[in-house]
């Protein structure tokens, strides 16, 4: 079938072309056509060529350089995600300042063992202590007992021979489901809500 008032003429483009990636070569040719076709009564000035070319380099080597940026922070992000995977099914702690939840996985972090240590569980609204109990704790993880506490906040502090232990951090404990990024960073998505990685005090299987 035969197709009548179509443009003949097809142009191709190059989708490699870079106007702005001008080599001295180039830069010569470009300046001999246009010495060719001046205006004889306003003649071409070399140090305006100069300068132009000198432009155009400029805009290559910064468009080059952005280019290279966004290749940059794209493979940081996969490592970021390559780094952080290993954490998937495995117990991720965070300091915590008091406790939110009760029902929540909250959790001591001792740097040594202790023997006959005093848990005194206090109500930050009212400042009276709720609950009390002597336990061991291990070096690492120890559990947090805090049942038949109702819903509230609460404070702990832990003694040992009659002083307080600022060494024993409180933590709240989850296993980690999936890993995500916000920007650059890293977040870790945990039963009770997403937390950033650079937060992780501990880590247990």
């Amino acid at each position: 079938m035969e197709v009548n008032g179509i443009n003949s003429q097809i142009q191709y483009v190059d989708d490699t072309y870079d106007p702005y990636d001008i080599k001295t070569k180039d830069f010569l040719k470009i300046y001999l056509k246009m010495l060719q076709l001046q205006d004889p009564t306003e003649p071409l000035k070399i140090e305006d060529m100069i300068q132009q070319n000198y432009l155009l380099q400029q805009i290559s080597f910064l468009t080059n350089l952005e280019e290279t940026m966004r290749s940059i922070i794209e493979a940081q992000r996969l490592s970021y995600i390559t780094q952080a995977s290993f954490l998937i099914g495995k117990n991720a702690v965070f300091q915590e300042k008091m406790v939110k939840d009760p029902a929540a996985g909250y959790v001591l972090l001792s740097p040594q063992d202790y023997s006959g240590v005093e848990l005194s569980v206090i109500n930050t609204h009212t400042g009276k202590v709720v609950k009390t109990y002597s336990t061991d704790l291990k070096k690492g993880i120890n559990s947090l007992d805090l049942s038949g506490l109702p819903a509230g906040e609460y404070r702990v502090t832990v003694s040992y021979n009659g002083k307080i232990l600022k060494d024993v951090i409180l933590g709240l404990e989850g296993t980690v489901q999936y890993i995500s990024l916000t920007g650059n960073e890293p977040v870790l998505g945990l039963p009770f809500g997403e937390r950033l990685l650079k937060d992780v005090v501990y880590i247990s299987t």
